[in-house]
């Protein structure tokens, strides 16, 4: 693949997949509902796909960009991140628009429609946390209400909060008890080669019980639990087609990893485990995608030192101002910087506080240090 090659990365928030297309010798253009300062700093072009205030992407506003882009000629395709849960039709007109460098979209399809998504797992012997349509009426508090066309974490209430008008993608998942994790797989349709695990960070904020703050990796497998992921994998990636990075996420339950849902996209964990690949993740996944063949290397290791990133949701509402923004720009271990006059509600997402060192215990407390400093900045608004 030649150097400099243009792609572009469409997402609620594109920052993480430009930043790695650009240490990978990528030009990354940024289509995101944020507009972040680092973004616009890193990205080659960016432009807006929605609003950033109900984290909405627009599609009118998607397609016209990708209908440009093709005209162009000088832009090889584009590349989905976080956020198009909801729109799934939205995949294949812009794949028709532009090359979508990843899975075909009715694959993305399938694994947002639960009922044909579980059923398959069940066909393939996948252990997966129990779905149903509707959960036991004595058993609510074992139960989740989730809804496929969401992420992050946001849709997931207490089966006993589940909303009364519920969309295609609502279904209810049984709660297990264990460590969230997630594996980031590379593959090319039949074969795939693992990234690497990382923990997931998972924590209640206000009713939400389950939002999704971020990851520490790489994370470590027993032998037994390795095994079985393999194969989890060996049946996964070739029922699926999947194509390029996918996430998987998972629960361990006495040792055995149990699928959660499959993300099939590139995900927050390539930050984590970039260091995996040579040339780096986001320029393999555009090459396997593109027909190259999968690259031999071994998974991630802790060996080589550990990672972390979680994000800071606002305290209240909040508006950014130059001070603030300042202050940010003045921690070289934060990113998804916004821009002075962003407006934030309360439980929004404001930034992102990253940490490395040699140990997880080291990266979670880093994390929680600097977590805490931001919190004390909002609340006080300067430095």
């Amino acid at each position: 693949m030649p150097p400099g090659l243009r792609v572009a990365f469409a997402a609620t928030s594109a920052r993480l997949l430009v930043e790695a297309a650009r240490a990978d010798g990528l030009e990354p253009i940024a289509l995101d509902v944020f507009g972040d300062a680092d973004t616009r700093e890193l990205a080659a072009e960016w432009y807006p796909i929605g609003s950033a205030g109900t984290l909405a992407i627009d599609e009118a506003a998607l397609l016209d960009r990708l209908e440009g882009f093709a005209r162009r000629s000088d832009v090889a395709g584009w590349v989905v991140g976080s956020g198009f849960e909801s729109h799934p039709r939205l995949l294949k007109d812009g794949h028709a628009r532009l090359p979508l460098l990843g899975n075909a979209p009715d694959t993305a399809t399938l694994a947002r429609t639960p009922q044909r998504f579980y059923a398959r797992l069940a066909q393939l012997g996948i252990a997966h946390a129990e779905v149903r349509p509707e959960p036991p009426a004595d058993e609510l508090a074992q139960w989740y209400f989730k809804d496929a066309h969401a992420s992050g974490g946001w849709h997931v209430r207490p089966a006993a909060r589940a909303p009364r008008r519920r969309g295609p993608g609502s279904y209810f998942q049984r709660r297990l008890d264990g460590p969230p994790m997630a594996a980031l797989v590379l593959a090319d349709g039949a074969r795939w080669r693992l990234v690497g695990i990382t923990h997931q960070i998972v924590r209640a904020v206000g009713v939400k019980p389950c939002l999704y703050f971020g990851g520490i990796g790489p994370a470590m497998l027993e032998p037994p639990s390795l095994a079985r992921l393999q194969a989890m994998l060996d049946r996964l990636v070739p029922a699926f087609e999947l194509r390029g990075l996918n996430g998987i996420d998972f629960i361990l339950v006495g040792g055995e990893p149990v699928l959660i849902e499959l993300n099939p996209r590139p995900t927050a964990s390539l930050a984590l485990l970039d260091p995996a690949v040579g040339g780096g993740l986001l320029r393999a996944h555009v090459e396997v995608c593109r027909g190259a063949r999968l690259p031999d290397h071994a998974p991630a290791s802790a060996e080589q030192g550990v990672r972390g990133q979680e994000v800071v949701f606002a305290p209240r509402a909040l508006a950014v101002d130059r001070l603030l923004a300042d202050a940010f720009c003045a921690r070289p271990w934060l990113r998804d910087r916004p821009q002075p006059g962003t407006r934030i509600a309360r439980h929004g997402p404001v930034c992102t506080v990253l940490a490395e060192a040699a140990t997880e215990d080291e990266v979670r407390a880093t994390l929680g240090a600097r977590r805490a400093e931001i919190e004390r900045l909002l609340e006080s608004g300067h430095d």
